[in-house]
């Protein structure tokens, strides 16, 4: 599966000429030496979720871009003549959550809501960093009425403060900030309309592990696949490295493992916080095996989630 960034790169390299000695400027050298060495029908490159993240006229010239990207340098992964290609039409800029239909709205809910609850925490919420996540984890549990590891780990780190001695807890707190609660550049989000932009590009990586995890689960079309994640996006691959999933009895994605670096041992902050994370996780395991989850559901949540952001950032 490849991701956004990668696709872009590919444009650029189209965009540029299109010659192999551009592939090392955008950072794809390696990846397409490696694809061309794979023994022919061992293995197949999606672009179509990193499609679906743009705007529908972007993502229209990207795929056009990306075919003449792969009859370049990866001929072998070129689609057949006859095939039935999926176009792209609508809006060029502006395009988020609710320019989404309703399936792939209910795909995103879940992250979508948790990153903008994370949002609105940290800018209206006056209390110590555990008070913080204390509030975080309570709209999980009563308002979303989920616990999804991915974001909650992310909470942990953007709503923490390390001493000046914890270095690689700075750094990734740094890090899944800049993506998760900045604008580009490092820009403060100044309004809802930026805290949904934020919200709706880090709901999109993560959906991409979450379909990683279903395909490899479930394979393609009734065959098994080992689904791997292509990207040049440095705070994915560090949040991968942070947490990332466990595949037990062929099942990807239902259990998951947490890093706990050496500077967390003794720090206070992070024992509540993984204390409490897995207390409100064993209360509610019961209750959670019990249910049938309907994702349509999550939709109305995600939308009251948007209207609550809209009033918490309407005085900016």
């Amino acid at each position: 599966m490849l991701d956004t960034n990668l696709l872009i790169a590919m444009e650029r390299v189209v965009k540029d000429g299109n010659k192999t000695s551009l592939l090392k400027k955008y950072g794809l050298h390696n990846l397409v030496s490696l694809l061309n060495r794979c023994p022919p029908n061992s293995i197949c490159i999606s672009p179509g979720l990193a499609l679906d993240e743009m705007p529908p006229a972007l993502a229209e010239r990207c795929r056009l871009h990306y075919e003449a990207f792969c009859l370049q340098h990866l001929p072998s992964f070129c689609d057949t003549p006859n095939c039935i290609h999926a176009t792209f039409s609508g809006k060029e800029a502006d395009y988020g959550f609710l320019d989404l239909e309703s399936v792939a709205q209910a795909l995103l809910a879940i992250p979508f809501t948790a990153l903008l609850y994370l949002n609105i925490v940290d800018k209206q919420f006056k209390g110590s960093p555990i008070q913080k996540f204390e509030a975080f984890m309570a709209r999980m549990a009563n308002d979303l009425d989920m616990l999804s590891t991915k974001e909650i780990d992310i909470a942990k780190y953007c709503l923490a403060e390390p001493p000046a001695t914890a270095t690689e807890t700075i750094r990734l707190k740094r890090l899944f900030r800049t993506n998760f609660l900045k604008m580009k550049k490092d820009k403060a989000i100044r309004t809802a309309q930026d805290a949904m932009a934020v919200a709706f590009n880090g709901a999109c990586d993560l959906t991409l592990i979450n379909s990683a995890n279903v395909i490899q689960s479930r394979g393609l079309d009734e065959i098994p696949q080992d689904c791997w994640i292509a990207t040049r996006d440095k705070k994915l691959f560090e949040f991968s490295r942070v947490a990332h999933y466990l595949d037990l009895d062929g099942n990807a994605g239902q259990f998951s493992l947490s890093t706990v670096l050496t500077e967390h041992m003794n720090d206070e902050y992070w024992i509540a916080a993984n204390d409490l994370h897995q207390s409100v996780s064993r209360t509610r395991l019961n209750y959670h095996l019990s249910r049938k989850i309907d994702p349509f559901t999550y939709v109305d949540t995600a939308k009251a989630a948007i209207e609550e952001t809209r009033l918490a950032f309407q005085n900016d």
